[in-house]
């Protein structure tokens, strides 16, 4: 599936993508506080293996915003979680959403939410009825007005 809007189209991500996932991801970090190099260029290594393995498995899918130039502008993507099954979730089957990002100079174009918006009808056709995120500061405006909701997860980093 694509969007196209008078400057911009949403295209599903293919390996010969993986340059603009990894450049897209490393510019969402930086905006999020990230600023060592060397953690930087690591991140974007293993990234760049992840991605290598995931696109053409199906273990990763993703979508990026092309402008009429070919540049890629924004991105963003989805794993499928497998968990047991439960009252509210009889697949156990959750989308994580991740890499919603947009180059600082497209920002307020509604790029991130038509990259969303994609998404989230993705999710609908493979009949995935929960979907999860971890947003920024920048990013939750956008997510609290798609319906997404504070819930009661908690994180702990054990080394």
């Amino acid at each position: 599936m694509s969007v196209r809007s008078d400057e911009i189209i949403i295209r599903k991500v293919t390996i010969t993508d993986l340059p603009d996932l990894v450049r897209l991801r490393r510019m969402m970090f930086k905006a999020m506080g990230f600023d060592d190099l060397g953690q930087l260029d690591a991140a974007d290594a293993a990234a760049k293996n992840y991605f290598a393995e995931a696109i053409p498995e199906g273990k990763f899918v993703g979508w990026l915003a092309i402008t009429n130039s070919g540049v890629a502008v924004g991105s963003g993507g989805v794993v499928i979680d497998q968990r047991p099954p439960g009252p509210e979730n009889l697949s156990g089957q959750t989308g994580y959403i991740m890499n919603i990002v947009t180059d600082i100079r497209y920002r307020r174009k509604g790029i991130s939410r038509c990259i969303m918006q994609v998404i989230l009808e993705w999710l609908s056709e493979q009949g995935i009825i929960f979907a999860t995120l971890h947003a920024s500061g920048m990013g939750w405006p956008l997510f609290q007005e798609l319906g997404f909701v504070d819930s009661n997860e908690m994180r702990l980093k054990i080394k």
